[in-house]
């Protein structure tokens, strides 16, 4: 499976903020503005277009509620669509009280959209499901404050996915490690799963820095008995599987150097609206070359209003062989 090449999307979940909305936050910083002027179909179309790999936002909510009445959609008027966000369980979206609309609002629904569109189509490669773990200060003023995290609210999210995907759906990192003394070990010995074992599975990585990750293994060096990968902290750690590298032009050879390692690597053809406004496809050109495994994108079809730009594989295929393996 770490042959392979594909594309998918950033945060993947994301509906297109409305215009009142958007112009509230032009007002404060038009940068921002720009950059937060995307939008995505529903996650079961997204796969239809063939994306296999699929970015999701998680805030901690355990008791339910904290997130259901956001801040701009009040100053706005426009209707806001709370439905789940009262449950307790992880919520679904980007920025606290700013960007707040969703194709999913709870985790699990966004999860078991990807469970449903994978067993109606059980011969697809592995999707890549990658989350972002929020917290901080809201952007807002008035606005809600996300939760920190710590081990009990990662065991609530590893809770929620294996409520969703048994273990013949999941690839976990023991599945890679196998016999092996470290996870790393694993990797570099060839441990993870050949593309037929893999077919019709997802798998899950954190997509954080080194002080969250450490708050995820909860001591866990290889991240034995965890359900989830995590970005790797270096090539070096015992953990190490899994790598973010989102800058395929700054950092094409290291990238290049750990997909020939066996590490898998997601990147990013585009970022913040910029690419498709210009329709400069240099980035993306550079993520193909890299190898890495995972190409994100926020245009798997053009918004025309920009530009032609969109991102797809060379053949319109959903996967390819890696051009650095």
């Amino acid at each position: 499976m770490n042959d392979l090449q594909a594309i998918g999307t950033h945060n993947s979940y994301k509906i297109a903020i409305p215009p009142a909305e958007l112009t509230i936050i032009a007002t404060r910083s038009e940068a921002a503005a720009l950059s937060l002027d995307y939008s995505h179909l529903p996650l079961k179309d997204q796969l239809d277009l063939g994306m296999r790999q699929l970015e999701i936002d998680v805030l901690y909510d355990p008791d339910g509620g904290r997130y259901s009445r956001p801040v701009l959609p009040q100053l706005s008027g426009v209707a806001y669509d709370a439905t789940g966000m009262d449950r307790p369980g992880y919520k679904v979206l980007h920025m606290p009280d700013a960007d707040v609309r969703s194709q999913c609002a709870t985790f699990v629904w966004c999860l078991q959209q990807v469970k449903d569109w994978s067993e109606a189509h059980p011969n697809h490669v592995p999707i890549l499901i990658m989350m972002n773990a929020k917290d901080g200060k809201s952007t807002v003023d008035g606005g809600t404050d996300a939760f920190d995290y710590d081990a009990k609210a990662f065991d609530a999210l590893d809770g929620e996915i294996r409520s969703v995907f048994g273990p013949d759906k999941l690839i976990t990192p023991d599945m890679v490690r196998g016999n092996h003394k470290t996870l790393r070990d694993g990797v570099l010995a060839g441990g993870w799963p050949t593309l037929e074992t893999a077919r019709g599975k997802v798998f899950f990585a954190l997509d954080e820095g080194p002080a969250k990750v450490a708050i995820y293994m909860r001591g866990h060096s290889s991240l034995e008995g965890l359900p989830v990968f995590v970005n790797s902290v270096s090539e070096s750690a015992d953990h190490a599987a899994y790598f973010t590298m989102n800058d395929p032009v700054k950092q094409l050879d290291r990238i290049q150097a750990a997909v020939r390692s066996g590490f898998i690597v997601r990147t990013r053809a585009d970022a913040e609206t910029i690419e498709a406004r210009t329709n400069d496809l240099s980035r993306f050109e550079a993520a193909l070359k890299s190898g890495a495994h995972y190409i994100s994108t926020d245009y798997p079809t053009p918004r025309l209003e920009f530009s032609p730009y969109k991102v797809a594989l060379p053949d319109g295929a959903a996967a390819r062989a890696n051009p650095a393996r």
